[in-house]
């Protein structure tokens, strides 16, 4: 099942509807072919579930207006605050439908509002920005930093700021685009904000810029705001580098990251896979560094496809990251990347075919960054699979040992609700020895189905042998 997203725009929607249907038909139900010498052989167990918990199941938001006092279907990468308390977003769901930003004291566990995202015009624009994406980035002096995808006054995003007890403030918003879906500062700003070692901000945006790449949208821009408050764009993606989708900064201060779908326009087949890159903050020595193969009528290929979320530096040199398409089943693939084997990706798990009902054992469309605990242990989630085709939380050893912490619980077929969540999307976040993520459905039903249903806050201890 591939993540459904609210179109809260025309324009958004067009967009949102392309991308995801044009790699639906990519999820295989085909049984895998055998793993290939470069391929880390997988020893799995499961985990019991009596250490997980729901902190906070969202309602489900109004099926038109997708309006709901506290906000849902937390679609974003949960933060820990310098007060301890996880700190959040929802895509939908405030007063406006257009998302609010949350606190969740984990001591007394209430909820609390600290920012509803406003109304828009029939234009799509507004003040502040609309359906935030991926996260909040914790910064220095209890202020985070966010991303909205919509909204603003161009109707295009906004780049953001608030505080633990809710300070707003914007600073940038998305410039209009031209009549050929080009602009110079980019649209759609996805993913997490980084915080570079200089303190400036990083992010990409997936679309707009200067240069066109499929369906004659842009292809997006990397940017960057200094201690000033001064928006910079470093690069504009090209149609041989795909759309931006990622940024991480390595050990020795390049950017790295991840494109998707490099090509002008929709090939007859499977979508191009994408490729991992780097450059300086400054945005020279752009670099391709790997071109992830492509993909065949069932969505398979050898070391996954299309790389979305940032990807994590283990030891210096050394990428993990997550393709939530490809592999050898379709379902995707945690890889590794090395500076010492340049031109090479190593698949450390390989996700399992699905059955007709979207089930299997681990999980697939691996959808998350992946969070580096103790002793080299990677955890995150997959959005769908697992025995009841909701997704899962997973381990994963360097050396390719794969655990399923827990598995998420089946949906009452009617209203989408359950006890624990469905679809985890967006990670975990380590805190002391508990992993915190977010469901996007699932928790509280509603009338009008399972895309409808709320979401949930939750959190997994881990025991000693786990950390």
């Amino acid at each position: 099942m591939t993540k459904q997203i609210a179109c809260l725009s025309i324009a958004a929607c067009v967009v949102v509807c392309l991308f995801t249907t044009a790699r639906a038909g990519a999820q295989t139900l085909a049984v895998g072919k055998a793993n290939e010498a470069n391929r880390t052989n997988v020893v799995s167990a499961h985990a019991d579930d009596v250490k997980f918990s729901t902190l906070n199941s969202f309602k489900a938001p109004a099926a038109t207006t997708f309006t709901s006092p506290l906000g849902s279907q937390p679609d974003t990468t949960p933060a820990i605050g310098p007060d301890g308390d996880i700190y959040g977003m929802t895509t939908v769901g405030g007063e406006f439908g257009n998302g609010v930003i949350y606190r969740f004291d984990q001591d007394t566990h209430q909820y609390k509002v600290l920012h509803t995202f406003s109304a828009k015009n029939a234009n799509g624009e507004n003040e502040d920005g609309a359906s935030p994406g991926n996260g909040l980035t914790p910064g220095p002096n209890g202020v985070f930093y966010g991303m909205a995808i919509l909204g603003g006054a161009n109707g295009n995003g906004t780049i953001f700021s608030i505080t633990t007890t809710g300070k707003f403030n914007v600073l940038h918003t998305f410039s209009a685009l031209d009549a050929n879906g080009h602009n110079e500062d980019g649209v759609w700003p996805l993913r997490n904000i980084i915080i570079g070692s200089d303190g400036n901000l990083y992010g990409t945006t997936r679309t707009g810029g200067e240069n066109t790449c499929l369906f004659t949208h842009g292809c997006g821009v990397a940017w960057t705001i200094d201690d000033k408050g001064k928006f910079t764009v470093i690069h504009q993606f090209t149609a041989d580098e795909g759309h931006a989708a990622s940024l991480t900064q390595g050990f020795d201060g390049y950017l790295y990251g991840c494109a998707v779908w490099p090509a002008t326009s929709l090939p007859p087949g499977p979508l191009p896979s994408g490729i991992l890159y780097r450059m300086t903050p400054w945005g020279t020595d752009f670099q391709v560094l790997y071109t992830f193969s492509q993909t065949d009528t069932s969505g398979q290929n050898m070391d996954g496809a299309d790389c979305y979320e940032p990807l994590v530096e283990t030891r210096p040199g050394i990428f993990y990251g997550a393709a939530y398409f490809g592999g050898t089943n379709g379902s995707g693939v945690v890889f590794r990347y090395s500076l010492d084997n340049p031109g090479v990706v190593g698949v450390v798990h390989d996700f399992s075919a699905v059955n007709s009902a979207g089930q299997n054992w681990d999980g697939a469309g691996p959808d998350g960054p992946l969070a580096l605990g103790p002793h080299g242990t990677l955890y995150s989630n997959a959005e769908a699979g697992g025995a009841n085709g909701n997704g899962v939380l997973f381990a994963l050893k360097e050396d390719g040992r794969y655990e399923v912490l827990h598995t998420f619980s089946a949906t009452n077929p009617t209203t989408g609700a359950n006890s624990d969540g469905a679809n985890a999307d967006d990670g975990l976040v380590l805190d002391g020895n508990k992993l915190i993520g977010i469901a996007i459905y699932g928790g509280n039903g509603s009338p009008a189905g399972y895309n409808n249903s709320g979401g949930t806050l939750y959190e997994l201890i881990l025991d000693d042998r786990e950390r």
